[in-house]
């Protein structure tokens, strides 16, 4: 086995870490609960960074961190101080690690983890970045539709205004959307210059994006009906499902017949 095939292989098992993590999750309760938080956002983004390092190396994997983790990062810190570009919120301290700047350290490794992962994701629909940038953009967005209502359910942080979000989901305020597309926007305009590795579609390489892309999107439509015990969250189960699905429904028709092909992510 090659360090590269190596890597995917790691890559696939912590996704296996963080998937079986949030099994647990709606067994827990309380401190362990918000552990369990923490250990899924970790795997995953630990998850997402192997693969990376996999396919572009060392060097482009740091600059794929700071493009996802410090971009998504810094936006929370600016945002939890002046109200831009999400609007007016505050993270509950001490409950998911250490924070600077009010904004747990964590938060950043969930934009990495979810930013890299609908990149790559793309690359299935077009390869050229003036549409890959808004699709993945989207699907960004719609992962949110998922995170936002479950973590302010669960007190993660809280919103200044409750009622000013779409219907049934009020207590997530419209502006919050548009700023995650904003920032989004920046992130994957940035990945379009880092990564321009060309994908070979093998199971090892397609796993990890693969697996956490389906779980987010049709695992938490299925957590959020049956297993969570929380009124407030299947609300947001159709918005979620369409969100995720303006990439995931064309990306699986175009995933077809791709095995053990290449696809560059540049032209």
């Amino acid at each position: 086995m090659t360090s590269t095939d190596t890597r995917f292989t790691l890559s696939a098992a912590l996704l296996a870490v963080s998937i079986a993590a949030q099994i647990t999750y709606p067994l827990v309760e309380g401190t362990t609960r918000d552990r369990v938080t923490v250990t899924v956002v970790l795997a995953s983004a630990a998850a997402m960074v192997l693969h990376s390092a996999a396919r572009l190396g060392t060097l482009r994997t740091v600059a794929m961190v700071a493009a996802t983790a410090g971009v998504g990062w810094s936006a929370e810190i600016i945002g939890t101080a002046t109200s831009f570009p999400f609007g007016a919120y505050e993270y509950t301290m001490g409950r998911i690690g250490p924070s600077i700047a009010d904004v747990p350290i964590v938060i950043g490794l969930a934009w990495t983890a979810g930013g890299y992962c609908i990149w790559w994701i793309s690359s299935f629909i077009t390869t050229t970045p003036w549409f890959r940038i808004p699709l993945a953009t989207a699907g960004m967005v719609g992962w949110d539709l998922y995170l936002d209502p479950q973590m302010v359910s669960a007190g993660l942080w809280t919103w200044e205004t409750r009622d000013a979000g779409l219907p049934g989901i009020e207590q997530i305020p419209l502006t919050n959307f548009l700023g995650w597309a904003g920032v989004a926007a920046v992130m994957f305009t940035l990945l379009s210059l880092i990564d321009r590795q060309p994908i070979v579609v093998t199971w090892r390489s397609a796993i990890t994006p693969i697996g956490w892309f389906t779980w987010t999107w049709l695992g938490s439509a299925l957590a959020f009906l049956v297993f969570l015990d929380d009124p407030e969250l299947p609300a947001a189960v159709p918005y979620g499902l369409i969100g995720m699905g303006i990439i995931g429904v064309p990306a699986a028709i175009c995933l077809f017949g791709t095995v053990g092909s290449r696809h560059p992510t540049s032209r």
